[in-house]
């Protein structure tokens, strides 16, 4: 797997909802879910830039420990399977993807922004800020975030490393569209050493 970024989330995607997306994982063949709890939820959404520390730190006392503490993580699971579906367009059904759209669409539909004008020196500029009123909300920077990427790359440059024990999703955004693996150093570095002993198993195999 690629270098982690402490604590354990993995930032090669390119944009946020790949990065999102990719906190489903694989380890030696089983799924692991990075989004475990309530703070792992709040921690990525820092790293993505998607909330502030004085945000985390202000949802973590006002939250944790409510009832709504538990609800939050299934939803921002439920969140992940739907823009899941929606990278990966003639994958699922009609039906699936009506439904991905209608749950992203209802966060957006309880999203909240305020903005204010800011002077800086003698010229002015505009500060937006998603409000929290409820913990649902924390998801709608995320969604927001989709519909950007939906609605503005292109879904066929959306991969997976070719890794087959890798299920990391990357935009390949590099000068040929010729990525392939989710770090060079490490998933590409190991699927190039398989095949080099599978050459030397092969020779082998021809000179015996």
């Amino acid at each position: 797997m690629p270098k982690k970024i402490a604590p354990e989330f993995y930032f090669i995607g390119n944009y946020p909802i790949l990065d999102f997306v990719n906190t489903k994982i694989a380890v030696n063949g089983q799924p692991l879910d990075l989004l475990h709890d309530f703070e792992a939820l709040l921690d990525w959404q820092v790293k993505a830039n998607l909330l502030t520390e004085v945000e985390q730190n202000l949802r973590k006392a006002v939250w944790t420990g409510s009832e709504e503490e538990t609800g939050i993580v299934e939803a921002a699971r439920l969140l992940r399977d739907h823009l899941f579906n929606l990278i990966q367009p003639g994958s699922v059904n009609e039906t699936s993807t009506e439904a991905s759209l209608q749950f992203v669409n209802g966060l957006l539909q309880e999203q909240i922004i305020r903005t204010t004008l800011v002077a800086e020196g003698s010229a002015y500029s505009r500060k937006s800020r998603m409000l929290f009123r409820k913990p649902l909300d924390l998801l709608t920077p995320i969604a927001a975030s989709a519909v950007d990427f939906l609605t503005t790359y292109d879904l066929k440059l959306v991969k997976k490393c070719e890794n087959p024990a890798c299920v990391l999703r990357f935009y390949d955004n590099s000068k040929n569209g010729t990525r392939r693996w989710c770090s060079p150093k490490t998933c590409g570095n190991r699927m190039k050493v398989a095949a080099y002993l599978e050459r030397q198993k092969q020779q082998q195999t021809k000179e015996s």
